[in-house]
C-alpha cells in the first residue's frame, strides 16, 4: 500500500482548493469518469492451448495484472490536529493529478482488458477446438477403421470369388485337356496295338516257319539229328571248337544255350562246372540232350526269354542259329538276350561266314537255312541292342590242301620272272580269302 505523508511547509491550502474547485467544475462538463468502460475480465479455465511452459506464464501474468488502477494509495499525516486538513489538502491535490492520469490509465486498462479477454476467448475457442479436433480424429479412425475392415471384407470376398472362378476353370481346362489327352492316348494305344499285332503275328509266322522247317524234315521222314551227323562233324570235333569259348563263362551259373543242337557246349560247360541250361525246338535234339544227362527245354527261344526275369542270366551262346532265323525274328531275340543278361556278362554268336565262297556255297546244303547273316550286320546288331564292346573273329579255316597253290620262288631266277611270280602269288592269295576264307565267324559281345 502506498503512503504520501504531507509536510505543512509545502502546502498553500488557498491554491489547493481552488484548483480542486476547478478541476471538479471541468469533469462534470466533460462527464469524464474513471470507472465507466471497463469490465471486469473473465477469468480463463486456467488451462492453456499448447505445450509451451514460458506461454503458460505469460497467460497467467496477462490474467493477473492487465489492470494497471492502483486502489491502494492514501495519503496520511503525522500531525494530530492540522493533519487532517493537510490530508484533505493532499487529496485534494492527488485528486487533481488523477484529472490528467487516469484517462490514460483508463485506456491502458481497457485495452489491456479488451486483449485480455480477446487471448482468454481465442484459448478457449483453441481448446474447444481441439477438443473437437480430437473427437473428430477418433471419429475418423474409427470410420476409417470400419471402413476398411468393410473394404477387407469386400476384398476377401472378391478375391475368394475370383479365385474360387479361376479354379473352376483351371479345373474345367485340367478336365477338358485330359479328355483330349484320353482321346489321344486311346488314337494312339489302337496304333500300337495294331502294330504289336502286326509283329506279333510275324513273329508267331517267323517261329511257325522254323517250327514248321523241323517237322517238315520229320513228316518225310528226315531226322535232323541224324542231317547234323552228316553233315557238320561228330560232337567230338564241335565240342574241340567250342572249347575256346569256355574262358568268356568261367564260374558262371546261369548260362543259356540258344538252339542247343545235340548239347556239345552244354556238355563242356558241365564238366568245367559252369551251370548251363539248353533250348530248343526240335523233339530229336531234346531227347538227345536228355539222355545225356542235360538240363534242356523244348520251346521257342523268345517265348523261353520272355518268361524270364529281367537281367537273370551270366551269359548266353548262339551257335550256328542265326542263320535260320528271319530278320524281324533275330532283332527280337538279340532285344531279349539283353534285356535278360546281367552287366558285365558276355553273348557269343558264332554262325557262317558269307564272305568266303565255300562257305557260301555249303550254306545251302542246310535247308532250313533262311539267309546268312554279314559280320557287319550282326556286329550292327548287337550294338543297337547294348552290347558296347564287341569283338569279331574268324574260325574254321579251310585246310590250305584245298586252296589254290603259290609257286615257290627260285632264288636263281630272273628279276622279272620274280616280279611276275609275286603278283601271280598275291593274286592267288586274294583269291584264297575269298574262295576258301573262314567258314565262320564269331561275335562276342560284353553288356
Amino acid at each position: 500500500m502506498d503512503t504520501f505523508e504531507i509536510n505543512d511547509e509545502e502546502i498553500n491550502v488557498e491554491n489547493i482548493m481552488d484548483q480542486i474547485r476547478e478541476n471538479i467544475r471541468m469533469r462534470k462538463a466533460e462527464g469524464i469518469s474513471l470507472g465507466c468502460g471497463i469490465e471486469g475480465i473473465t477469468s480463463h479455465s486456467g488451462q492453456v492451448y499448447g505445450q509451451n511452459a514460458d506461454i503458460q506464464r505469460d497467460f497467467e501474468y496477462i490474467n493477473a495484472n492487465w489492470n494497471i488502477q492502483n486502489k491502494s494509495y492514501f495519503i496520511s499525516s503525522h500531525r494530530p490536529i492540522a493533519g487532517k486538513v493537510l490530508v484533505k489538502g493532499r487529496e485534494l491535490v492527488h485528486g487533481e493529478v488523477q484529472r490528467y492520469v487516469d484517462p490514460m490509465f483508463w485506456k491502458q486498462t481497457e485495452l489491456n482488458a479488451s486483449v485480455a479477454r480477446i487471448l482468454n476467448d481465442n484459448n478457449n475457442q483453441f481448446i474447444v477446438l481441439d477438443n473437437q479436433i480430437d473427437q473428430f480424429k477418433n471419429e475418423i479412425t474409427t470410420k476409417i477403421g470400419d471402413q476398411i475392415d468393410r473394404l477387407w471384407l469386400e476384398f476377401d470376398k472378391k478375391a475368394d470369388d475370383q479365385i474360387n472362378q479361376f479354379l473352376l476353370e483351371v479345373d474345367k481346362k485340367i478336365d477338358d485337356r485330359i479328355d483330349q489327352l484320353r482321346l489321344e492316348f486311346d488314337d494312339k494305344m489302337k496304333i500300337i496295338e495294331s502294330e504289336t499285332n502286326k509283329k506279333i503275328e510275324i513273329l508267331e509266322s517267323q517261329t511257325s516257319q522254323m517250327i514248321d522247317t523241323n517237322r517238315d524234315f520229320e513228316s518225310f521222314g528226315v531226322n535232323y539229328l541224324q542231317f547234323e551227323d552228316t553233315f557238320r562233324g561228330s560232337s567230338d570235333d564241335i565240342k574241340e571248337r567250342q572249347s575256346k569259348y569256355l574262358s568268356y563263362f568261367n564260374g558262371c551259373l546261369n548260362v543259356l544255350d540258344i538252339g542247343c543242337g545235340r548239347g556239345e557246349f552244354l556238355l563242356l560247360l558241365k564238366e568245367h562246372s559252369v551251370g548251363g541250361k539248353g533250348v530248343d525246338i526240335d523233339d530229336a535234339m531234346i531227347e538227345h540232350c536228355v539222355s545225356k544227362g542235360l538240363d534242356v527245354i523244348q520251346k521257342d527261344a523268345i517265348t523261353y526269354l520272355e518268361e524270364l526275369d529281367d537281367e537273370t542270366l551270366d551269359g548266353i551262346f548262339i551257335d550256328q542259329v542265326v542263320e535260320h532265323l528271319e530278320p524281324g525274328y533275330l532283332i527280337r531275340l538279340l532285344t531279349l538276350c539283353a534285356q535278360k543278361m546281367k552287366q558285365g556278362c558276355y553273348i557269343i554268336v558264332e554262325t557262317v561266314n558269307p564272305l568266303s565262297f565255300t562257305s557260301f556255297a555249303n550254306f545251302y546244303i542246310d535247308l532250313t537255312h533262311i539267309k546268312p547273316v554279314h559280320p557287319a550286320t550282326l556286329n550292327f546288331l548287337l550294338d543297337s541292342c547294348g552290347f558296347k564292346e564287341r569283338e569279331t573273329i574268324f574260325i574254321s579255316p579251310v585246310p590250305k590242301d584245298n586252296q589254290l597253290k603259290t609257286i615257290q620262288l627260285n632264288d636263281e631266277a630272273d628279276f622279272e620272272v620274280k616280279e611276275i611270280m609275286e603278283v601271280y602269288n598275291n593274286n592267288i592269295e586274294m583269291l584264297n580269302t575269298k574262295l576258301y576264307g573262314a567258314q565262320d565267324f564269331a561275335i562276342i559281345g560284353k553288356k
